[in-house]
Formats: structure tokens, sequence, C-alpha cells
């Protein structure tokens, strides 16, 4: 298991003077807007729909730039704009405000968000759709979703059901797509991917500083992700997709998992190579200059998986490329 204590290196302890100011200055400015966001929805959200629908989209931006979020939009979009559910992979809790800042959109989640210390908070002020994962239940919950559909709005799922650790696509729950089974609405696959970390185009090894899953602890996580200096994702919109053309939900999420795999395989291959040595962290004997250097690698198998025990290793790993640790490696 993934734990703070054998977890990546935690790159904001290594931020310089001027980065840090940088950061607080934003966090200072970031609050003072979202007391003031969340005031303009208590106080007009009822008056004008049309707020609460944008105010949304306004927060995931502003949490955007605040962590220094740079969103690449890949295919077209202006079809998106004629969907009404959207799908994409699942890696971090980083995708919700990268998919929510483009359109006013309802995500899915699991009734037990709604309870959750601050992100139930946010979750519900961001109109998600809380559906309980029960059988006995389902028929109501189907509906809660298709309402929503049929109203005009537009709705998110994340269709794996959990996210993953990033270097492939989980299996799809065909049950994420009930609501539209033998209904004519229009499907906008998304495929989110993330390409680079204070300048460093990200590999396996890198993934876990952005891909939350499994049994990782929170709060070492977010501190980690905050400490990055920058972070490159790249949203890949894919040709939409009418329910109507597929007898059943099964042929339907078989369909658009094959798609959503195949780019997302695809594009991670194609991704430039990069000089990287692998060392044992913390390397105090490593020199810190522009030099490549070659300490003691890890003993890894790069083939395993999520829940491998290899993992709590791997975890202890980080890259250097060209000599620069990743928290200095902006310049």
């Amino acid at each position: 298991m993934i734990t703070k204590e054998n977890f990546y290196y935690s790159p904001i302890n290594n931020l310089s003077f001027i980065d840090n100011l940088i950061f607080y200055s934003k966090l200072i400015l970031f609050t003072v807007a979202f007391a003031l966001l969340i005031t303009l929805s208590v106080l007009l959200g009822k008056i004008i729909p049309s707020i609460e629908k944008w105010l949304p989209v306004l927060f995931h931006k502003m949490l955007l730039w605040l962590l220094s979020v740079e969103v690449e939009i890949v295919g077209e979009t202006d079809q998106s704009k004629k969907s009404n559910l959207f799908i994409s992979n699942h890696l971090s809790y980083l995708d919700i405000p990268i998919l929510g800042s483009k359109f006013p959109m309802r995500f899915v989640a699991k009734s037990e968000v709604e309870i959750w210390p601050f992100f139930g908070f946010l979750a519900k002020n961001g109109r998600s759709i809380f559906i309980r994962r029960n059988k006995t239940d389902s028929f109501n919950q189907k509906n809660k979703i298709l309402d929503v559909l049929s109203s005009g709005e537009k709705v998110f799922i994340f269709p794996e059901g959990t996210t993953s650790d990033g270097n492939r696509v989980l299996e799809f729950k065909s049950s994420s797509f009930s609501s539209v089974e033998k209904q004519n609405f229009k499907i906008q696959p998304i495929v989110i991917l993330y390409s680079d970390l204070n300048g460093i185009p990200i590999n396996r090894w890198l993934r876990p500083l952005i891909a939350w899953y499994g049994d990782m602890d929170l709060k070492p996580h977010l501190s980690k992700l905050v400490g990055l200096t920058s972070i490159k994702a790249k949203l890949i919109f894919l040709e939409p997709v009418n329910t109507e053309n597929f007898e059943n939900r099964k042929d339907l999420s078989n369909y658009l998992e094959g798609r959503i795999r195949k780019v997302y395989s695809s594009t991670l291959s194609k991704k430039l190579a990069f000089t990287v040595v692998r060392a044992w962290f913390p390397p105090s004997d490593v020199k810190q200059d522009r030099q490549v250097v070659r300490p003691e690698p890890c003993a890894i198998s790069t083939r395993a998986s999520p829940n491998h025990s290899s993992d709590t290793e791997r975890s202890r790993c980080f890259l250097t490329y060209s000599g620069t640790p990743l928290s200095e490696a902006r310049t």
C-alpha cells in the first residue's frame, strides 16, 4: 500500500522563495474569489438560474489557475455543444476541474461524496448528481440521471467507476449507461491524460504524482500535487456517438471503452522519449548539477500492477532528468 511514509518525494519542500510567494499570493486571491462565488451562488442562484450553472465553470477555471494547470484541447469541440452525456477515463480528482472548466455540466458522483468534508461541499455547490450504488434502488437512480438529461442539461460520467493508475484504461461498467439505454441521446467521449510535470514529460514512474488510486491517502497526495510548479493536461475529443445506434447498454459500453482505450494507449506510446535516471530516494550522495547522474537503480518491475507489493518499492523512486530532480526542473 502506498502510504504517507513511502510515497513520492514532495516537491513542495524544495520550492524556491519566489515560487512559494507566487503560490501563496495566488492562494489568497483564490480564497477571496471563492468566497465571492459562494456568496453570489447563495444570493443570486435561485433568481438567475444561468448563474448557478456557470459559477462551477468559473470556479474550476480559477482552481486550474491556482494549481498552474495548462489544458490542451485536441479534436473537434463544436459537436460537443450538441451532446447530452459526456464520458472519459478517470485518473485523478484533478480530472473534475479540468473537465468542468469547459462546459456547464453536472457530474455524477457516488452518494458517499456528499458527506465528505470540503469535497462534499464543493460537489453539492457544483450541482453534482449523487447516486446510491445498490441494485434495489437502481431504477430510481437511473431515472434521476434521465430526468436531468431530458431537461437539456449536460451530464458527465466516469464509466470506470473509480480512478486508475494512469497506465491503462479500466473496464467500463455498463450500468453507467443504463439511463440512456434505448434512448436518443448523443454521447461525447473524451480522453484525458497528463503530459508534463514541471516541464518534464510524464511516464509511469511520475504518474502517481497525478493519479490518485487504490489506497493512496488524499492529504499527502494533494500536498505533493500542490507543490508542482506546472502541470500540462490534454483533452482529446472523439467523435460523438448516438445511443440509438446500439441495441443495449453493454454494446454501447464496450464500444466506447474500446475507443477511449485505443486512443489513450496510442497517445501514451507516441510520447517523445527522454533521458531519465532511476534513483533511490533520498539519494544523499547524488550531485545536483546538470550532468547525468547514475546512482543505484531501482529494482522494480515495470509490469507491476497498481496493487502489486512492488509498488511500495516503486513509490520510493523518483526520476532525474539530466541530473536535475523533478522539483528543480522548472528552469
